[in-house]
């Protein structure tokens, strides 16, 4: 199936396409981008037990290190450079 990008940068989703995911008017979605293709999900809201999950869940995580903090700034920078040089190229 196709469709075409506006110069707004919209696009309309198919009906059949619609219908199968039960998306409806005013509904929210969730958009990404993973190894090549551009992900379109239905934003659920999340239960009551979900976000109990997530708030207690992080209590597991291991204390971040100099180094790890070192890693994670490399990463970003990484990113960030890449971003640079894309945006000069464009």
């Amino acid at each position: 199936m196709n469709a075409t990008i506006s110069s707004k940068g919209q696009l309309v989703i198919p009906e059949s396409i619609r219908e199968q995911a039960r998306l409806r008017q005013g509904d929210k979605v969730d958009i990404g981008f993973a190894d090549g293709l551009v992900v379109i999900r239905k934003r659920l809201p999340l239960s009551s037990a979900q976000v109990r999950a997530m708030l207690t869940g992080g209590g597991d995580l291991p204390d971040l290190t100099p180094a790890a903090s070192a890693e994670v700034a490399g990463e970003i920078e990484a990113v960030r450079a890449g971003r640079r040089r894309r945006k000069g190229a464009a």
